[in-house]
């Protein structure tokens, strides 16, 4: 137990250590990006440079495999819409959109943002769906622009699916403070309730 103890000790002061991270992160098609770790007062620093995304690699001459063709009569399509539009009827509680709204400006302050530039074009492919998704995401594009060290654009796509991405910025944050704010996120009851409602509604 003491052994344990002193372990857990360890990494309580060494998740109260703050973390840095300087990131550049834009995505046309394919992801591009380079994110720089400093942790340890500077003494530890590493950085994590995001590959392309692999895309469709099949070249000339190579034969599909049959496993991947989607057949006539496929459920994929209706599963996906389901999935869809259970999305939109959980981001729609407004218990829900409140305490996700406040936990965005929680970690926002905990994160002593810099610098933080976000630029964000999205659609799904159909407009009724884009604009339900523009409902809701269009009051988080308000809140973001009204925090002073936040200069972020959020813009809708009703005519094909797109997500385009630009962001960049710097982050100093205590690890501790974010996990508590997750972990209290997570289990709030207001979390809880609206999933638990959108369970038994998507059963």
């Amino acid at each position: 137990m003491l052994v344990l103890g002193v372990l857990l000790a360890l990494l309580i002061v060494l998740l109260a250590i703050p973390l840095t991270i300087v990131f550049s992160i834009h995505r046309n098609q394919v992801t591009q990006g380079l994110i720089r770790f400093g942790w340890l007062f500077g003494l530890v620093r590493f950085q994590l440079t995001l590959p392309h995304d692999s895309g469709d690699k099949t070249e000339a001459g190579s034969t599909a495999r049959p496993g991947k063709q989607v057949k006539a009569g496929s459920t994929q399509p209706r599963k996906k819409k389901r999935n869809v539009q259970g999305l939109f009827d959980l981001l729609r509680q407004p218990i829900f959109r409140r305490r996700t709204m406040q936990f965005i400006r929680d970690v926002l302050a905990a994160t002593h943002a810099r610098d933080l530039f976000f630029r964000l074009r999205v659609g799904t492919g159909d407009p009724a769906d884009t604009g339900r998704l523009w409902a809701i995401i269009g009051p988080l594009a308000g809140l973001l622009r009204s925090i002073k060290t936040v200069d972020a654009y959020i813009e809708p796509e009703f005519m094909e699916p797109l997500l385009e991405i630009e962001t960049r910025g710097r982050f100093r944050l205590v690890p501790i403070q974010f996990i508590v704010l997750l972990i209290g996120f997570l289990l709030s009851l207001a979390i809880l309730a609206s999933g638990f409602r959108w369970r038994l509604k998507d059963a």
